[in-house]
């Protein structure tokens, strides 16, 4: 898929479509997405939000609560990279 057909499928909230310009600045780190345009490059792009929300380095909304404790979130972590190490594994 080129960059005119992404940009031709994500809205901004206004309605219109981004910018190639700011496909760049994205691309590039220069900005960063809102949830609404980010859960739409996931739907674009046919990929796993949760994917999405961490190659942008950020936590998925419905995960960013209050409720969220330190201690859970340690957990995850430890085991992400049990996976991660688990799947390295020849």
């Amino acid at each position: 898929m080129s960059g005119r057909e992404v940009v031709a499928r994500i809205k901004k909230a206004d309605g219109s479509p981004i910018s190639i310009p700011y496909l760049v600045d994205l691309e590039h780190d220069r900005r960063k997405p809102s949830d609404e345009v980010l859960e739409q490059f996931a739907k674009v792009l046919q990929a796993d939000s949760d994917i999405m929300y961490f190659l942008a380095g950020r936590i998925p909304p419905d995960l960013h609560t209050k409720s969220l404790k330190e201690d859970d979130l340690a957990a995850a972590f430890r085991a992400f990279r049990r996976e991660v190490k688990r799947e390295k594994k020849p």
